[in-house]
């Protein structure tokens, strides 16, 4: 395996996870691949939605493309010393113009890291799930499409599908928990970040709402999350999957009785203590490959 590492700009990086295109004595084969966003509620990004979950999947077949992205915090360290307000100007859509210009990297990089560039797969955690699935129903949208330094050529920015763990679907929900509670800082960081004020009106609200702009170009999805989520709201992931329903958009979603948020991988090696351990939603991964396996092939 080799590891490569690729600043898109002065804040964000992409690094591949390339395995050896030798998958058998003198038989070579291209992997398909997968761009993964860690979650963090876009002020960070969480250690066990990184490597562990790429190494999880190189495991399974798949090239792995940790994406990076822009966050309202450079560091963890500049987070817990200022935390009162954002110290960059870095604010959306940079992280979906990145996420966007990693596509194309990898495509174009494709023959060099033995990927299939025609099945490449979108991972996402949380405010990651948000950014991917923004990726996803945005990925042919002129307004974004007009801020990128290239100019995409047909459908180059349209992933084969994407896996959506716990997403982040809409920061200003009606019912507020924890996370998106009015008076919570980081809530309010949150909305800085996506809206560029801590008080959006409803069309800037509307805007990065993901359930609303489902239509049948969007990328066949994958989701899963857990009904006790006390961060996320479940009900924004049942409702995008009933928007991709009346799209006619192909997807499959999996709604746990239990599991949190933030649980990643659900086994040993990242579980915080023995209640994370749940071996069933630890199943995810494998259902998630049975689900990118099934997806058409060009």
């Amino acid at each position: 395996m080799k590891i490569q590492q690729q600043a898109l700009n002065d804040s964000a990086r992409l690094t591949a996870y390339v395995a050896d295109p030798e998958v058998g004595y003198r038989l070579y084969r291209k992997r398909p691949g997968i761009l993964l966003a860690p979650g963090g509620a876009y002020l960070m990004h969480a250690t066990r939605e990184k490597e562990g979950v790429a190494l999880e999947f190189l495991a399974k077949g798949y090239n792995v493309f940790l994406l990076e992205y822009s966050l309202g915090f450079s560091s963890r360290e500049v987070r817990e010393t200022m935390p009162a307000q954002l110290d960059t100007n870095h604010r959306f859509p940079l992280p979906l113009l990145e996420m966007f210009q990693a596509i194309r990297i990898i495509k174009e990089r494709a023959d060099e890291w033995n990927t299939d560039a025609s099945r490449l797969f979108l991972m996402g955690f949380s405010a990651g799930g948000h950014l991917c699935g923004a990726a996803g129903v945005f990925w042919n949208d002129p307004e974004y499409v007009r801020q990128l330094p290239f100019t995409p050529v047909g459908d180059e920015l349209k992933a084969a599908g994407m896996v959506l763990c716990y997403p982040l679907m809409n920061a200003c929900p009606k019912e507020a928990l924890a996370i998106n509670a009015p008076d919570n800082s980081e809530s309010a960081l949150i909305r800085d970040f996506l809206y560029g004020t801590r008080t959006p009106n409803q069309s800037q609200i509307d805007a990065l709402d993901l359930t609303k702009h489902v239509t049948k170009d969007t990328v066949p999805t994958f989701l899963w999350h857990s009904t006790d989520d006390p961060v996320v709201l479940p009900k924004d992931s049942t409702r995008f999957i009933l928007a991709m329903q009346e799209a006619g958009v192909e997807c499959e979603y999996h709604l746990y009785d239990r599991g949190g948020h933030g649980i990643g991988l659900a086994n040993r090696v990242y579980a915080h203590n023995d209640n994370e351990i749940m071996p069933d939603i630890a199943a995810w991964t494998t259902m998630a490959d049975t689900w990118m396996e099934r997806q058409p092939r060009k």
